[in-house]
């Protein structure tokens, strides 16, 4: 139990912020990259629902923060279309 709330947790956070950095480093898939916080989001949640949440606290905080992360991320991507596209348009 204490590996699963253990990967489920600092690793998937850390895998996250890594994807997301190397997205926007290599400005590869950058308005998709909100979906490497929802996904763990949602794996957290689901596995907090079926181990039940005395158990899981962690994984609902860390699901929780994920879904910070990715409303963060979301609107952080969304204004940089919109920077780029008005860019495009000035030129």
């Amino acid at each position: 139990m204490l590996a699963l709330k253990f990967i489920c947790t600092w690793v998937l956070l850390v895998a996250s912020c890594s994807a997301v950095w190397w997205s926007f480093k290599t400005e590869k898939l950058i308005t998709v990259s909100w979906l490497a916080f929802l996904l763990p989001a949602v794996f957290q949640l689901a596995a907090a629902f079926r181990i039940g949440p005395d158990k899981a606290k962690s994984l609902i905080v860390f699901g929780c923060i994920n879904l910070v992360f990715t409303a963060l991320l979301g609107v952080a991507v969304w204004y940089l279309v919109q920077l780029a596209n008005a860019y495009k348009r000035g030129k």
